[in-house]
């Protein structure tokens, strides 16, 4: 059946209300937009904001609701029966993300499916707007059982002026249960929030958004928990991030089967938050090593597949000095021309300076072949504005980076160790501590 502005019926004339539903919308434009389902109290008002369903909150309580993000577009699988009977109406709405308004979209589209068939749709075009930035679409509601609206109407705001319109707050300036919160954790979690927000706010897409929020957030909590715990302002660091992998035979299997792309996804938030840049330097190394393309939002997510896995670079042995001199000392290459003559000489400059720290994460496998001389470089770096942290994975025992702790001839002690076997099972909380812990206690003694 096709929707029509202001139509209402009942909706079980056209589908089982006790099987599962889906909402299907899109809006075609030059812009990027937001879609959410607010389920809203008898009163108009999202008494519950666990029941504001969008790209930062994907599931209902209780499964009722699930939110699968497209391009533009969006999928609400809903089980109505299953419902709180607190929950009077759901509303369903698309806004613009940035700038541009509605009477500018080429047109958007509802439907409403049961099984794979659409059993109701609606279209609406710019010319049914103006300088709105959201559209109200349609909304279920109860009445005698459920039925629908087809509002199919502009809203002069976005989607905090729409959360606004619903009582709702937005999570910046809100903390909930503020009755059993202490002042000092008030605090916190406004810290954690503003750096939340802060670090999103350099995420423009949408499908981005969804993909890292979640890390965001975990990422925050832990540099302000850490920065309580070492007395350092974590959460205002500047610092350039380079991460270094290791590329050896034995790493293969986490190549292949995703573990090394999914640690990729959860160290785009380290980038955002330390680095003014926003991206992280890539460097692979074996016995020798190479330099990638920096790791940015436009690319992180098939980094390994497009990036990695085709840049030619050979698995091999297992060398930690021939990097670590490239980033910390730069690399001296000599080129030599026809029968010997006309030798030349090119320095690819050290990333490591005095003007900026340099933060490295450094994640392997294996013990190294070349022990003297990674002692030499990280000796001569103790003095240098940089921080190096080791990540072993696996089973290997690691005696090399556990015995760094005791090195000697060191102005300061600028690296750290972490043991973690599985990547694939440490949650973001185990991950960023082993990953940011020593470098907070090396941040606090440069104070």
């Amino acid at each position: 059946m096709e929707l029509l502005r202001g139509m209402r019926d009942r909706l079980d004339k056209y589908v089982d209300i006790n099987s599962e539903i889906c909402v299907n919308m899109s809006t075609m434009g030059s812009a990027v937009y937001d879609f959410c389902c607010f389920g809203i109290d008898k009163e108009g008002k999202l008494s519950d904001d666990r029941y504001m369903i969008f790209y930062n909150q994907l599931v209902s309580p209780a499964d009722e609701i699930r939110f699968v993000l497209g391009s533009n577009s969006s999928e609400f699988r809903i089980q109505l029966a299953k419902l709180p009977m607190s929950i009077d109406k759901l509303v369903f709405t698309v806004s613009i993300d940035g700038n541009g308004t509605m009477g500018q979209i080429t047109k958007h589209n509802f439907q409403l499916s049961q099984n794979n068939v659409t059993e109701m749709e609606m279209e609406l075009l710019g010319t049914d707007f103006n300088m709105e930035k959201a559209i109200i679409s349609v909304e279920l509601y109860r009445k005698d059982g459920w039925r629908i609206a087809a509002a199919a109407k502009g809203f002069n705001g976005g989607l905090s002026a729409l959360l606004k319109s619903f009582g709702g707050e937005e999570i910046s300036s809100s903390v909930s249960d503020t009755n059993c919160i202490s002042a000092s954790q008030k605090q916190e979690s406004k810290t954690e929030d503003e750096l939340t927000q802060k670090v999103m706010g350099k995420i423009s897409l949408s499908k981005d958004k969804v993909n890292l929020e979640k890390h965001v957030v975990n990422l925050s909590k832990c540099i302000v928990d850490l920065g309580k715990k070492s007395g350092v302002a974590l959460g205002s660091t500047k610092a350039r991030v380079v991460v270094v992998l290791d590329y050896s035979g034995s790493m293969s299997r986490l190549y292949l089967q995703g573990t090394v792309q999914h640690t990729i996804n959860r160290l785009v938030p380290l980038g955002l938050t330390f680095d003014d840049n926003g991206s992280i330097d890539i460097y692979l190394f074996q016995n020798d090593f190479i330099k990638l393309t920096d790791l940015t939002l436009s690319n992180y997510e098939n980094y390994v597949r497009d990036i990695i896995l085709t840049s030619g670079y050979r698995m091999g042995g297992t060398s930690y000095a021939p990097v670590l001199r490239a980033i910390i000392e730069g690399k001296i290459c000599q080129r030599t021309g026809f029968l010997g003559f006309n030798t030349e000489i090119k320095t690819e400059n050290a990333i490591v300076n005095d003007k900026e720290t340099t933060f490295i994460l450094f994640i392997t496998d294996g013990e190294n072949c070349d022990r003297e001389e990674t002692n030499r470089i990280i000796k001569k770096s103790s003095d240098m504005n940089v921080f190096i942290q080791f990540i072993g994975i696996g089973n290997e025992k690691f005696k090399y980076l556990k015995s760094l702790d005791e090195m000697s001839g060191r102005i300061r002690d600028n690296t750290g160790f972490a043991k973690m076997e599985d990547l694939d099972k440490a949650d973001d909380k185990e991950l960023y501590t082993n990953v940011l812990d020593q470098f907070a206690k090396w941040l606090k003694g440069l104070q």
